[in-house]
């Protein structure tokens, strides 16, 4: 699939290439697929260290001193650094877990702004000189590195890149209000909240009978994906769900055995805490992203994601959700 395109995954030569840009024909798309908690997060400081102009990230929770101090540093020696925090004060926003990431970095150069409040700005992305852009189900958390599945891809698709950096320039610069939808240029990847339910029940809706959907996911509240996944499994798709439990969605997860859909949960005793946001098809196709499985995250919240076919995300991601499916507990 996409012959004419190089993959990586975090192999030495194709990791430094995304990351620093390079070894990389201009008019090659590189993908690095990065599984977490397993990787670190080094990639993040390099990532954001190998900027030559320009930094824009946009990141529902950073608690990383590392994190800061790269951004920081590049902020001094001339590279135009922007970041945008989620500022919700409810219950699970960010606005608290920000505060000392964006006094810091205000007070060292870096042009730092809060969203709009009215919603969880949830979206974790990193874009790099315009010309790399890293989309992650991760934060940038660093309590929780150790403990928690995530992923991060890293492309060079250059609409893919357009789409999340023009986006951002929206968001940045109209950060008093509610978000829109994101920018989607022909050909890229993106699936933006608001509007990312349909797009999951549809990626969901194009599973073939006989083959296996994967789904990792931290929160799950939206009657049109269970009835999507339902669906799929009432059609002949085996579908496997791998979430921690919480007993806030014991009723999902009862709707969803009952509609022959296997579900697998890890608890709280063990050491990997399902916190993706990831689902795969026919093993041709896979969406990564910020977006968990809630009406609020798909339809209010700001998230971004893609949805790729390239092989090697599509290998990586499907067989980690695989083995972290036969590792979990039968609900």
């Amino acid at each position: 699939m996409r012959n004419s395109r190089i993959a990586c995954v975090l192999v030495a030569v194709g990791l430094v290439a995304a990351l620093t840009g390079c070894g990389a024909p201009s008019t090659t798309v590189y993908y690095t697929l990065i599984k977490e908690p397993q990787a670190g997060y080094q990639f993040a400081y390099d990532f954001i260290s190998s900027a030559k102009k320009t930094v824009d990230m946009t990141m529902y929770s950073l608690s990383d001193p590392q994190v800061d101090a790269a951004l920081i540093a590049d902020a001094k020696r001339g590279v135009a650094v922007r970041v945008l925090f989620d500022s919700d004060t409810a219950p699970g926003g960010g606005k608290q877990m920000n505060q000392a990431a964006y006094n810091d970095l205000k007070a060292n150069g870096v042009n730092v702004k809060w969203a709009w409040s009215g919603v969880l700005w949830h979206q974790k992305s990193i874009v790099r000189d315009a010309r790399a852009v890293a989309v992650m189900s991760c934060n940038l958390d660093a309590a929780y590195y150790p403990v928690i599945r995530g992923w991060i891809v890293i492309t060079h698709k250059p609409a893919t890149v357009a789409g999340v950096e023009a986006t951002f320039g929206a968001d940045f610069k109209k950060n008093h209000k509610p978000p829109t939808r994101g920018v989607v240029p022909r050909g890229s990847e993106l699936i933006w909240s608001p509007g990312a339910q349909r797009g999951l029940v549809d990626l969901i809706g194009s599973a073939r009978s006989g083959t296996t959907l994967y789904a990792e996911d931290e929160q799950l509240d939206s009657p049109p994906i269970e009835q999507a996944l339902v669906a799929a499994a009432k059609k002949g798709v085996t579908v496997d769900l791998t979430m921690t439990y919480s007993s806030s969605y014991v009723s999902a997860f009862n709707t969803l055995k009952a509609g022959g859909v296997h579900v697998r949960l890890y608890h709280g005793n063990t050491p990997l805490y399902i916190h993706a946001k990831a689902i795969s098809v026919n093993d041709a196709a896979v969406y990564v992203g910020s977006s968990n499985f809630t009406t609020a995250m798909t339809n209010d919240d700001r998230n971004a994601g893609i949805i790729t076919g390239d092989a090697s995300v599509v290998s990586g991601v499907t067989s980690t959700m695989a083995s972290d499916f036969a590792g979990a507990a039968p609900y």
